[in-house]
């Protein structure tokens, strides 16, 4: 099993559509892991446990991805509509924190695409 060293992710997707606009909180519980996933007005729209499989690709994700290379991003481009940001916690309190708008870190674009393709299952009819 990989560990992120990370109980808990929130990521944040604002883009220039309502459509791929969201923002998803992924947690370790003592069920296991848990998603909940937020439309573009903050409302949750899906609450499930996760696979243990589906964590461990979100810490690839994060390994893949240079995420732990975000702490302390904050860039902001005042004109633009589109920006993130993340967050995650481990267990004693740790925080790694990023967040942008127009600007984005290395890694970010192939980041949310992997977040959605983790989770596109549970949109699908």
């Amino acid at each position: 099993m990989a560990d992120t060293g990370f109980f808990s992710i929130r990521f944040e997707n604002m883009a220039e559509t309502e459509e791929d606009t969201y923002s998803v909180f992924l947690a370790q519980s003592d069920e296991g892991p848990e998603m909940v996933w937020y439309d573009e007005m903050g409302d949750p729209i899906i609450e499930v446990g996760i696979s243990q499989a589906e964590w461990d690709e979100v810490v690839k994700l994060i390994n893949d991805c240079g995420v732990r290379k975000w702490d302390g991003f904050d860039e902001f481009d005042e004109s633009s509509v589109s920006g993130f940001s993340f967050e995650a916690e481990d267990e004693d309190g740790n925080i790694l924190w990023a967040q942008g708008a127009g600007s984005f870190p290395e890694g970010f674009e192939d980041f949310e695409k992997g977040i959605r393709a983790v989770f596109k299952g549970y949109f699908e009819d």
